[in-house]
């Protein structure tokens, strides 16, 4: 009897922390990084064949800083809400890419190549996009999951840092910050 009781307590407990996860609405998405308005760290990845006719075999990012702002997008190929992103992503690289350098990095995801491949395919991506099979860049990052978005000014510091899928409207709003326009 006294383990009945034990069963039913916990599933209740674990129903209710459930449930108020489900009513507490939308999370915070504008969780404050600590590298607010500090350079960002530099990375040098291998990129994605399709994408070396115009950065080589990899992108490094230290060679990029300091000619335009640049978006960094974490996502991985099994996340969701990249797949909500991803269309916003390409329209606003399409609109803006004389001012702005998006890079795509596929993180959390090893040895996911070629579903990464699929993804890129799927949402006719044309920004670089790099690969973090190990999860580095975005330990280095402090990643608290995919997607999220960095935006960095051209001098290298970090302008904002966006947890969860991007809107157009957004990236929009960021891109106007980033280019004084």
């Amino acid at each position: 009897m006294t383990r009945l009781i034990a069963i039913v307590a916990v599933t209740v407990g674990l129903g209710g922390l459930f449930l108020f996860g489900l009513l507490r609405g939308s999370p915070d998405r504008n969780i404050e990084s600590a590298r607010i308005d500090r350079e960002v760290l530099t990375f040098d990845l291998p990129l994605y064949p399709r994408y070396q006719g115009a950065f080589g075999p990899t992108l490094d990012l230290a060679a990029e800083l300091g000619s335009k702002p640049i978006i960094v997008n974490f996502w991985a190929s099994w996340c969701g809400p990249c797949y909500d992103e991803a269309p916003h992503l390409e329209t606003a690289w399409r609109a803006h890419q004389d001012d702005v350098l998006f890079i795509g990095i596929q993180t959390q995801d090893r040895g996911k190549r070629a579903e990464g491949e699929a993804f890129l395919d799927r949402f006719a991506i044309t920004f670089p996009n790099v690969i973090d099979d190990d999860s580095r860049v975005s330990i280095d990052y402090g990643l608290f999951g995919v997607p999220e978005t960095f935006f960095v000014r051209s001098d290298g510091t970090l302008l904002y840092k966006h947890t969860g899928p991007v809107t157009l409207d957004l990236l929009e709003e960021k891109i106007a910050e980033l280019t004084g326009s």
